[in-house]
């Protein structure tokens, strides 16, 4: 059981990547909030990186997108 405010916010577009939305809750104990988030914002002031997705695409356990910064090489000739 994480001993936090969970985030409630499930239109939220980082909510895989943040450790408010995706840790555990307790059954009998727990408390949520919706944080102040505005409607066009990838994350609120409260967002909480759980290291689990890219910081660049946001994709989760390792796949990336084309587009990622972490996917492009370069090749000096």
């Amino acid at each position: 059981m994480a001993d936090i405010s969970k985030c409630a916010d499930g239109l939220c577009p980082s909510k895989e990547l943040c450790y408010r939305y995706t840790a555990s809750s307790s059954e009998y104990r727990q408390s949520w909030g919706l944080f102040n988030r505005e409607e066009d914002a990838d994350n609120c002031d409260m967002y909480w990186d759980n290291n689990l997705g890219c910081k660049y695409c946001k994709q989760l356990n390792g796949v990336h997108k084309l587009s990622c910064a972490t996917m492009k090489i370069q090749v000096n000739l």
